[in-house]
């Protein structure tokens, strides 16, 4: 069994139609911290139409125990300046990392 996350753009009011895009899992840790265990290569992508043109983080579990993730997508789109924010969504899985 495995966690994994997704990441991906959406043109908007862009005027460019490529983005150097990658995300990273975070797991909760008891100690009120979230730690960082697998991110997906960069990749250069077109806008999401909903298959393909995304990447994967994925990272094996140790067991099945209720755990806190966050999926974090960096998008950087090619010859506009954006903002440094990290989007990110939250779930309860049933895979715990040590």
């Amino acid at each position: 069994m495995a966690v994994s996350g997704h990441g991906w753009w959406r043109k908007g009011t862009c005027s460019k139609d490529r983005a150097v895009v990658y995300n990273c899992l975070y797991e909760w840790y008891t100690d009120n911290s979230w730690r960082q265990k697998a991110c997906s290569p960069r990749k250069t992508l077109r806008p999401y139409t909903g298959s393909g043109d995304r990447t994967v983080a994925r990272k094996n579990c140790d067991n099945t125990v209720q755990t806190s993730w966050r999926n974090h997508v960096d998008v950087d789109v090619v010859g506009e300046g954006d903002t440094s924010e990290w989007p990110y969504r939250q779930a309860e899985v049933n895979c715990r990392v040590f």
